[in-house]
């Protein structure tokens, strides 16, 4: 499948979207494109060039702050700028094809040339459950020493890459 990553747009078909996740599919349907009018995410998704208005899997990038508590590695302020993965999901149709991943590196890169421009330390993913917990950790993301499911990943790791 020829895949393309682009912002969600009004006209795409957010309906038909089924992650097997009831609370994402439900986000993508009714939520994500308020929060984006609202300028409180942006909304990536992914669809195939023969059905661009079908979404294959999305994610949403916000700006938070975040307390380093809980954050091994080099020293920080009690408080450091970070990007919120908040959202990652594939539609069912395309579980085990690699579409996670290629969605996670884009959502990286998005960051990662964000981060030229504006003061980021890190992206923050709190995982919906152990199994989504280790996918992130695959790609090289910490959990917070006292919050497992809650995970970081430095800009600096990212550019390492």
């Amino acid at each position: 499948m020829e895949t393309q990553i682009r912002q969600l747009r009004e006209g795409d078909d957010r309906n038909s979207f089924d992650c097997g996740v009831d609370s994402m599919n439900e986000w993508i349907r009714h939520v994500a494109n308020q929060h984006q009018k609202k300028n409180l995410s942006r909304t990536y998704v992914a669809a195939a060039s023969s059905a661009p208005r079908t979404i294959a899997g999305y994610y949403a990038l916000a700006a938070t702050a975040v307390e380093t508590d809980g954050m091994r590695g080099a020293k920080l302020p009690r408080s450091a700028s970070a990007v919120l993965l908040a959202r990652l999901a594939v539609d069912v149709r395309h579980h085990g094809q690699g579409l996670g991943e290629f969605l996670l590196m884009h959502a990286l890169n998005v960051v990662l040339k964000a981060s030229g421009r504006v003061g980021v330390q890190c992206v923050i993913v709190d995982a919906l459950d152990d199994n989504a917990a280790g996918f992130y950790r695959k790609y090289g993301f910490e959990p917070f020493t006292d919050a497992p499911r809650r995970l970081f990943l430095p800009v600096a790791t990212i550019e390492q890459a």
